[in-house]
């Protein structure tokens, strides 16, 4: 197990002047933040299967982008944390 952890540099939902509402913390373990993304892409997948089996599927779209967004933040982070680690001599 790697004691890398995220560096905090990825940020989501941002506002009309450019600050971002939410950031990834620094200092989240690897394998933890790769767990809370492997959740949040399945709440994900089951909100875009409920928002396409339903009539009132907007309401699940919404819900699908939000967790969606943070996914991809976690992501982005994990995966700029990994580069750092190779980057070192």
């Amino acid at each position: 197990m790697s004691t890398q952890g995220t560096l905090g540099r990825a940020s989501f939902f941002g506002s009309t002047n450019s600050q971002h509402l939410f950031r990834v913390n620094a200092g989240v373990p690897i394998e933890d933040a790769l767990e809370t993304v492997s959740l949040l892409q399945h709440y994900v997948n089951q909100l875009t299967l409920d928002a396409a089996m339903s009539d009132d599927g907007e309401r699940y779209s919404w819900c699908a982008l939000y967790l969606g967004e943070m996914a991809k933040a976690l992501l982005d982070d994990v995966n700029d944390s990994m580069f750092a680690l190779r980057a070192k001599p």
